[in-house]
């Protein structure tokens, strides 16, 4: 049996980037419209780089200014949709058990134009044999 990490992104509205451990795993670039999405990132190789230590991984959500009319007080929508979870794989390449890490993230909102919309980290460390997150900090933000 074998474990693997991986983080599914699914809706995006405005910009996401996904950083372990100082690195960028992922940006969605600048994504208008709320698509849905249903992109995977296997994080495990890099988990696995330094387990004596615990890894910071980061999802920064920005809002940017694609509908405002330039007016200060203009609202832009933004959401944000991903999941952090853990395959178990046996010998054959079947997947045995799934598990989430986190409590999967969907928070869909009104915010002033160009800004942090979210700022969520978790740490992870290596216990029993397996990645488990140890903390986490979530932030948003509705307004400058």
């Amino acid at each position: 049996m074998k474990k693997e990490y991986w983080i599914n992104v699914k809706h995006v509205d405005n910009r996401l980037v996904i950083f372990l451990n100082g690195e960028t795993v992922w940006d969605s670039g600048i994504v208008h419209g709320d698509p849905e999405i249903n992109q995977f990132i296997n994080i495990t190789d890099l988990l696995h780089e330094h387990p004596e230590y615990s890894s910071e991984l980061i999802f920064e959500g920005f809002n940017d200014t694609y509908s405002s009319n330039g007016a200060d007080d203009q609202l832009n929508p933004w959401h944000f949709q991903y999941r952090v979870f853990a395959k178990t794989i046996d010998e054959n390449g079947k997947v045995v058990r799934e598990i989430d890490l986190i409590r999967p993230y969907n928070e869909r909102h009104l915010s002033n134009p160009n800004i942090k919309a979210i700022d969520n980290s978790y740490q992870l460390a290596m216990k029993e044999q397996e990645f488990k997150v140890i903390s986490h900090s979530l932030a948003q933000r509705y307004s400058q």
